[in-house]
């Protein structure tokens, strides 16, 4: 079925305004870069810039049209504002202050329409009604401080021509008489489509200007709201210092002082294991926290390399057993053929130790976890499983927020900084990887780590009659 064909006058319609939207853009470039940073000075800038362009095309127009009427001395006139106009977008470009190019955009005006009226018979001229929008230009282009200046400047023609016509003095028409009520016409005319314009261009403007200004309070919500969560995360971050750091502390300290004061040797084993453990915990607190910070200043990966999953994942168990054993849990590893992924080796190791400690913390003693691997639509496929308590829907939706600790409780009294998950989401995802939860309260709960595997380049092999 043919497609309806477009009315030609919205067809037409529609190019014009597609026109005007491709000019504002084009003559944007004109706006010096210094300006850009501030709405009301892109604002004005980019109306001056327009109305050069625009007032040195309607410059033609009249030139054109004066010429046919061999009405020379208004060729001249019009000429020379029209290249006038022409010359300011550049002078802007150049450097030129905005309110000097304005100044002299308008004073431009005023001198041109000064000079027609006295070469076209003054006050009985069409020129003198162009004087009127002398002082709205000068208050769209440059301030209306500068707007009083011209409106002084325009009354001041006026009353010389007033003053020539009470005088008698006949000022010339330079041209022929009978076009008088053509020339008439055509300045009316077009003085009205100028001023139409030339509100159409600044509403343009402002528009344009009123939507950056939107753009950039919605850049400020969004800076606060980031700022915003920073504090809390900040405030987070200073809980967890003082309450994780404080009681190893403590404890680092009661068993120093027992150990000082013990007498009997039997006792020392126990309190050193005492401080051990506290001091571990201090350490590991401190790990984690410098570990969130490298991979905020993006310094968490170091080279993608083609690694073979499945040995690395062996490789792991076989130096971290005693680690992950911790409580009588047994680590059962499903064994895989070779795959190759893209991962960078130091945070896939990383990724691991966090995600096998995770499981420890919350799965009772004498339990099972279980390592799996596959290979699933190109992408190498690491599963850690528990049979912990499980996480609630709430839980797993803020699970991999830096500070977040589960609902569940830790099985034997560890700490937890609430950073290793977020740590294994953004090292996963720097190495274009994707990690997930799948988890019923109750059934524990299975961590799903998927990586791009590794292509190799094709091998091509020599033709016929050709050698290595």
């Amino acid at each position: 079925m043919n497609p309806e064909p477009e009315n030609p006058r919205w067809s037409f319609s529609r190019r014009l305004v597609e026109g005007g939207r491709d000019f504002l853009f084009w003559s944007d470039g004109f706006i010096p870069v210094d300006l850009l940073t501030d709405p009301e000075a892109t604002r004005q800038a980019g109306l001056l810039v327009r109305f050069g362009f625009l007032g040195s095309l309607s410059g033609l127009g009249f030139l054109l049209f004066y010429a046919w009427i061999r009405h020379f001395w208004g060729v001249g006139i019009v000429g020379l504002c029209s290249v006038g106009f022409l010359v300011s977008p550049f002078l802007l470009r150049s450097g030129i202050r905005v309110s000097r190019v304005g100044n002299l955009l308008t004073g431009i005006l005023w001198l041109g329409i000064t000079a027609l009226c006295f070469v076209e018979a003054g006050l009985a001229g069409h020129a003198i009604a162009w004087l009127v929008s002398v002082p709205l230009c000068a208050l769209l282009l440059v301030d209306s401080r500068s707007a009083w200046g011209w409106t002084a400047a325009s009354l001041g023609s006026a009353l010389l021509l007033l003053g020539f016509a009470l005088a008698d003095i006949r000022l010339p028409r330079t041209y022929d008489a009978r076009w008088e009520t053509l020339v008439a016409a055509a300045g009316s005319l077009t003085l009205l489509l100028f001023l139409f314009l030339l509100g159409i261009l600044f509403e343009q403007n402002r528009l344009k200007a009123q939507s950056k200004v939107q753009e950039a309070l919605l850049r400020l919500e969004s800076l606060n709201a980031q700022l915003h969560y920073l504090n809390e995360e900040k405030n987070e971050f200073l809980g967890i210092v003082a309450h994780d750091l404080k009681n190893p502390l403590t404890a680092i300290l009661g068993n120093a002082e027992l150990l000082a004061m013990t007498g009997d040797a039997a006792d020392i084993p126990q309190t050193c294991e005492g401080i051990i453990k506290a001091s571990s915990r201090m350490r590991n607190l401190i790990t984690d926290l410098l570990d969130a910070n490298a991979i905020e200043q993006g310094c968490a990966i170091g080279r993608i390399e083609r690694c073979d999953l499945p040995a690395l994942v062996e490789e792991y168990l076989g130096h971290n057993r005693d680690t992950v054993g911790r409580k009588d849990i047994r680590i059962h590893l499903e064994r895989a053929q070779a795959f190759h992924v893209r991962a960078d080796r130091s945070a896939m190791l990383q990724i691991l130790d966090n995600l096998l400690s995770n499981a420890v913390k919350y799965s009772p003693p004498g339990a099972g976890i279980q390592v799996r691997m596959s290979v699933e639509q190109g992408h190498g496929l690491v599963a850690v499983i528990d049979h912990g308590p499980g996480l609630s829907l709430e839980d797993q939706m803020k699970l991999f927020r830096k500070y977040t600790r589960p609902s569940g409780k830790l099985t034997a009294g560890e700490s937890s900084t609430g950073l290793s998950l977020s740590i294994v989401k953004r090292l996963a995802e720097a190495m274009s990887s994707t990690v997930e939860c799948i988890s019923v309260p109750g059934q524990g709960a299975t961590f799903l780590v998927r990586l791009p595997l590794w292509k190799d380049p094709p091998v091509i092999s020599p033709g016929p009659g050709k050698t290595g």
